[in-house]
């Protein structure tokens, strides 16, 4: 009786562990990973990123999305989701080396972290900092408490990028702001839908 009831607890603590890894990180529902479509207003028009399905890139799952303007794809990327992040791992044919971490787990203020990274033969160097882990936005897509990731002064290739991105919960990415030497973009999210 004493064995089986070692047993059944050994069993429990093992399948509670089992459990608790397969937990997602704490703070990974700012990036949604299920199949979704999310539509930006871009000035006068419409972005769409779109979550393609999940591909095994060097022994880590990763999702595809691939981003479609006039319904035409224009950019794909992989991007994978780990412990203490999400990385953004291969830019259409190009491998990121290494990945770049887009967000912080857990997406605390003033977290930041360094950026040098290349694609292709192109340099990517920088850092990211979460300026506000409390946020409140309002899109066409409705109001959202943010976290906010900022990179300042990029040198992309020789070309200075600075960005902002607005992470909502079990949204993703709503809004995002970039500037290339002086001209700003800002894409607000219009729309977002999951997929089957």
């Amino acid at each position: 009786m004493l064995h089986t009831l070692r047993l059944l607890v050994g069993a429990v603590v093992i399948l509670g562990a089992g459990a608790a890894l397969a937990q997602p990180p704490a703070g990974s529902e700012y990036f949604p990973t299920k199949k979704a479509k999310w539509v930006y207003k871009v000035a006068d028009q419409e972005v769409t990123v779109e979550v393609a399905g999940e591909e095994m890139f060097e022994n880590q799952k990763c999702i595809r999305l691939v981003t479609k303007v006039g319904g035409q794809e224009k950019a794909s990327e992989l991007v994978t989701v780990k412990a203490d992040g999400v990385y953004r791992v291969k830019v259409k044919d190009d491998k990121l080396e290494p990945a770049i971490k887009l967000l912080h787990f857990p997406p605390a203020k003033m977290s930041s972290w360094p950026v040098e990274s290349k694609v292709g033969n192109q340099t990517v160097k920088g850092a990211f900092v979460i300026v506000s882990d409390n946020e409140k936005l309002k899109t066409p897509a409705g109001e959202f408490d943010t976290v906010v990731v900022e990179g300042k002064d990029f040198d992309i290739a020789g070309t200075k990028v600075s960005m902002k991105h607005w992470y909502a919960k079990d949204k993703g990415v709503v809004k995002i702001a970039f500037s290339i030497q002086n001209t700003e973009t800002v894409l607000e999210l219009k729309e977002y839908s999951e997929l089957k």
